[in-house]
């Protein structure tokens, strides 16, 4: 079998492992670029329940102030970066080692967590960041595409469906 060109397979696994170590060093600003609203900050939280319970005994309580720093960045955050940088270390690791078929199914796979995102994001990204969902289903699109392509062009389906005929 054939093999496929390497640089784009690293090429998506360095950038991968990028977004993955952005989530660690600017995990408040990772959530913008990935289209989340920060996680309400505990103390804001807190002193907008103590202003409640003021206003419902018959105080006149404080306004709400909307600042930049009302939100924080939620552990989950560094989660998504594990995730991240694992899809691309597998990526390289994996072209390296030259597993063509797993890159692409592989790839594949990670194409489904794009679409998932976009979901989520659409979903609770609120007007602000739903328009990001969009970014997510063109990954998703992308890289889908690419791993399709590699299935066809490296006649993996084809090898795939001769060796486990017990799949059809």
């Amino acid at each position: 079998m054939r093999s496929a060109p390497a640089i784009p397979a690293y090429f998506m696994g360095a950038a991968s492992i990028a977004v993955g170590l952005n989530c660690f060093f600017r995990p408040t600003q990772e959530y913008g670029r990935f289209g989340l609203p920060l996680e309400p900050n505990p103390s804001y939280r807190s002193k907008r329940s103590s202003e409640k319970r003021e206003r419902e005994r018959g105080g006149s309580g404080s306004e709400r102030r909307s600042t930049a720093d009302e939100g924080r960045a939620s552990p989950l955050i560094h989660l998504k970066g594990i995730r991240e940088a694992t899809y691309g270390l597998t990526l390289i690791a994996l072209r390296y080692l030259g597993h063509d078929d797993a890159v692409t199914a592989f790839t594949g796979i990670v194409a489904l967590a794009g679409l998932g995102d976009g979901v989520i994001i659409w979903l609770n990204g609120g007007d602000k960041y739903k328009k990001r969902a969009f970014g997510h289903w063109g990954v998703f699109i992308v890289a889908g595409g690419w791993a399709v392509w590699r299935a066809v062009s490296l006649r993996l389906v084809k090898s795939l469906a001769t060796r486990h005929t017990y799949w059809l």
